[in-house]
């Protein structure tokens, strides 16, 4: 047997509950967003649930859930945010340590290597570590090609 969820469309008489509780909710998630602010900590869903609490004249305060489901107080919360944007900025691949490009030999590289764990491993690389190590390997080419021209016109010497 499945239940059907039952949205406020079907009971009118729960609009007016709901838009007072999801105001409630912006109201004291606004007001907990600029406690956190004004005490110079940082705005995490957690510390603002903890500060909601505080400043509700009931006690209960609003879930965590409760700012991610809101669009409103998302909306708020991202502005105010530092942790969310870090989080968006952390997307942006920082250039791997241990992959310094020009200690690259390219003469130890096996023409019968595999083909598939290469490709992984370039995946892994960021741009721009991927657009040095071309051109190191696009200055080996033609540095090879040179020494391979100018010792084939000794030979015939």
């Amino acid at each position: 047997m499945s239940r059907t969820f039952n949205s406020t469309e079907d009971r009118p008489w729960l609009k007016e509950s709901h838009k007072k509780r999801i105001n409630r909710s912006v109201d004291i998630g606004k007001k907990a967003i600029d406690l956190l602010i004004k005490k110079g900590e940082l705005i995490t869903y957690t510390n603002i649930a903890n500060a909601s609490k505080e400043i509700d004249p009931e006690g209960k305060g609003i879930h965590p859930n409760t700012i991610r489901t809101n669009e409103q107080l998302y909306e708020y919360y991202k502005e105010h945010s530092l942790t969310y944007k870090q989080k968006v900025n952390s997307k942006n691949i920082k250039p791997n340590p241990k992959t310094n490009m020009e200690v690259i030999d390219f003469r130890k590289k096996k023409p019968n290597r595999s083909v598939e764990n290469t490709q992984r491993k370039y995946m892994k690389l960021s741009k721009k570590e991927l657009v040095q190590r071309l051109i190191l390997a696009e200055q080996y080419i033609a540095e090879n090609n040179s020494k391979w021209v100018a010792n084939y016109f000794e030979m015939f010497k």
